[in-house]
């Protein structure tokens, strides 16, 4: 099945993980104008209070990743590294090529986001974090069936919290190991 393209006019975006940086995330791209908080979703499991700043936003808070799932044409999976293999493995059957997957959990590789999920169509961002204050400095690689168009969407989502760019994964760690002064520099020299 080819991945179908996603409307970007009215696409719905879910959190797979209500962690900070996804409720920084959710807030720049609310308060951006990019997408309405109805067309936003996430699920809350043990701590109910983390669904606070979601709802405050007016973002649709499940009960279960799998609702976040079928709701979303574009999911950030958003969990901590150590758990995000059994997330992607439990959510595995409903995770389509139709469906844009996303993965902000650092230290893990592309070519085993796309395994666990049974498909290519994932892109890894990771983002620092100044994206609480809208200054983030991220970087993305596309996974092998993702498409222009995907990144372009991905651009504009992690744009609404700071500056993006494109490259390989193979540099991520050369990338993402500078500390926050040196991003801060990197940030205001792109300006």
């Amino acid at each position: 099945m080819e991945a179908v393209p996603i409307h970007t006019e009215s696409f719905k975006l879910g959190f797979v993980g209500a962690g900070k940086l996804a409720e920084s995330i959710a807030r720049g791209v609310v308060q951006s104008g990019l997408l309405p908080p109805q067309r936003i979703s996430t699920a809350i499991h043990s701590n109910p209070d983390r669904g606070l700043g979601f709802q405050s936003l007016g973002i649709h808070v499940y009960s279960y990743n799998n609702d976040v799932v079928n709701a979303s044409d574009v999911i950030i999976f958003s969990v901590k590294p150590q758990v995000v293999k059994n997330v992607v493995l439990q959510l595995r059957p409903l995770l389509s090529k139709k469906k844009l997957l996303v993965s902000i959990a650092a230290g893990i590789k592309q070519k085993d986001l796309q395994e666990w999920a049974g498909q290519g169509r994932f892109i890894r961002v990771i983002p620092n974090t100044p994206s609480a204050v809208g200054m983030a400095a991220s970087v993305m690689s596309l996974g092998e069936s993702a498409t222009e168009q995907d990144g372009k969407l991905v651009e504009k989502l992690f744009g609404s919290v700071g500056k993006i760019w494109k490259a390989d994964e193979k540099l991520f760690d050369a990338v993402t190991g500078t500390d926050d002064c040196w991003t801060i520099i990197l940030y205001k020299h792109a300006n």
